[in-house]
């Protein structure tokens, strides 16, 4: 059996969420299918660690496909004839990309359908090429994977595709995510947030994120007598307008710290020794660092919204994202009352367990394996 993989996302050092579910995964499933061969395409020279095996070749097409233009080009014609060269069993797509002029059997993962609910998040060019394009792959599919029953409905509902082929595969969390001692916590706090508690959200500064709500909720927080400051980890230099205007408007805005981007060995240092995670997204697929935080030992407020209820369970504080007022009562409510924050804590510990890379690749395995065997 020939299995090719769309591994594009695979860039070292540059893993995102989706680069680390195809990491997780294919590490795993190649070294547990010894018997499929593996062709990994990349569009562009590719790391030797990525080849997980010796039942994995790498293999690059051209072009760079990093923007809509190159998608057509890249989707549409690179792949298709490498795919007829190659005469693979199965084309395996963990971003969710496929090739509509191929015949060869295609299953993609495809995260969430934001873009679908969402599209202004997105510059014209992407909203514009995803909205065209991922209706047409959700039909092409042979399967479906995804990571949320929230988003196996979603796409079956926004697509009209029949749910009993689509399968919820849960995102794990880094490993590296855990509980660090009172004195890291201390060294930590001295460099982030010059010694203070805080409260820290990771992910990017978009919209959907609700940057703006956290900084209005802090902002309420502070003004009954908080004492934490708020961390937000991510790129300072993506702004948008609600989140400038609740800059602007806070008086706090010198407690609020913009760690920027930190690598993973820091990032986790920098959760861990947190008050709480504070992610009360609009839309997720999923929202790993819920996850992360549960690993870490820290209590999280997240949404009522999308998948988050559905990962967060009985976990973490959950409020609608508008609902400043009471998620600035969360914040008090962790930082005053001890039994709370270690029964969220507790909880927490118990929620990650579900929610392991080797769950994710055994469900990813078994899809493609039945596949494979109705040939």
């Amino acid at each position: 059996m020939h299995i090719v993989v769309n591994t594009r996302m695979l860039i070292p050092g540059k893993l995102d969420g989706i680069g680390w579910f195809a990491h997780e995964v294919l590490q795993r499933i190649t070294q547990e299918m010894p018997d499929v061969q593996f062709t990994f395409l990349f569009d562009r020279p590719f790391d030797p660690q990525f080849i997980y095996g010796p039942n994995v070749k790498g293999k690059v097409l051209f072009p760079p496909a990093r923007h809509p233009l190159l998608y057509r080009w890249y989707f549409g014609v690179s792949v298709p004839l490498a795919l007829k060269s190659l005469k693979p069993d199965l084309f395996f797509s963990p971003d969710g990309f496929l090739s509509i002029n191929s015949s060869v059997k295609q299953i993609p993962v495809i995260h969430d359908i934001n873009f679908e609910h969402r599209p202004q998040d997105l510059p014209k060019a992407y909203r514009n090429y995803y909205r065209s394009f991922f209706k047409r792959f959700a039909l092409k599919a042979e399967e479906i994977i995804t990571v949320s029953e929230y988003s196996a409905n979603d796409i079956a509902s926004f697509y009209k595709v029949d749910r009993s082929k689509i399968h919820v595969a849960y995102n794990g969390a880094n490993e590296a995510y855990m509980p660090i001692d009172t004195a890291e916590k201390t060294e930590i706090r001295q460099e982030i947030s010059n010694g203070h508690d805080y409260f820290v959200f990771v992910g990017n500064f978009s919209y959907r994120k609700n940057i703006h709500g956290i900084v209005k909720a802090f902002d309420a927080y502070k003004k009954k007598g908080g004492s934490a400051k708020l961390v937000l980890v991510g790129n300072p230099l993506w702004r948008y307008k609600e989140m400038i205007e609740a800059l602007e408007s806070t008086e706090f805005e010198k407690e609020i710290v913009f760690a920027g981007h930190l690598a993973l060995s820091k990032l986790v240092k920098v959760v861990a020794a947190a008050n709480a995670l504070v992610f009360p997204s609009y839309f997720e697929g999923f929202g790993i660092p819920i996850v992360e935080a549960f690993r870490s030992g820290i209590p999280v407020i997240t949404a009522n919204t999308t998948s988050l209820p559905e990962v967060a369970g009985d976990a973490a504080f959950i409020a609608d994202p508008d609902d400043f007022e009471k998620i600035s009562n969360y914040f008090f409510e962790i930082e005053n009352n001890e039994n709370q924050r270690f029964k969220l804590i507790q909880n927490g510990f118990e929620r990650a367990e579900l929610f392991q890379w080797q769950n994710t690749a055994n469900k990813v395995k078994s899809v493609l394996l039945n596949s494979l065997n109705n040939l």
